[in-house]
């Protein structure tokens, strides 16, 4: 994507966000942008990935995203990625570009949700067309620093 395209990526999740205000509550508006990004997530995954092997291990498949996939929606890989090795893998981004024009008060910190909640759907439909159902949060403690917390869920 180019300058022009980055911008109304950006205007366009903002308008997302400001649609669902006017019509729903947070918990609505939350719902609906992780829904899209799941879609999103999901079906990007499945496009970019069909000329490739996929992936063995879960390692791969989160670094995948945090390179590959972080690269294509953000144009940067994620800054951080850790693990516990049992399933839980948390991403970092410290200039998350969704955060970049919100304010660093305490009323628009506590609003961060909404603009981390596609993200998190992204991640989880990404997750899950490589066949790891998982949950995804996320947490602002200092714009535009955030973090993504996945918890695969273990399949029996």
């Amino acid at each position: 994507m180019g300058a022009m395209a980055d911008s109304l990526f950006e205007f366009f999740h903002h308008q997302m966000i400001l649609y669902f205000e006017e019509n729903f509550g947070e918990e609505q508006i939350q719902y609906n942008m992780e829904k899209i990004g799941y879609r999103v997530g999901f079906s990007l995954v499945e496009k970019a990935t069909k000329e490739e092997a996929r992936f063995k291990e879960n390692v791969e498949i989160v670094k995948y995203i945090c390179k590959d996939l972080w690269q294509m929606l953000f144009r940067k890989q994620a800054d951080n990625l850790k693990t516990n090795h049992t399933g839980t893998f948390v991403i970092q981004d410290n200039r998350f570009r969704f955060l970049n024009r919100v304010s660093q008060s305490k009323q628009y910190l506590d609003r961060g949700q909404l603009y981390l909640s596609f993200t998190c759907g992204v991640i989880r439909g990404a997750l899950t067309n490589f066949g790891m159902p998982c949950t995804v949060t996320s947490e602002v403690n200092v714009s535009p620093t955030c973090k993504f917390q996945i918890s695969i869920q273990q399949t029996s």
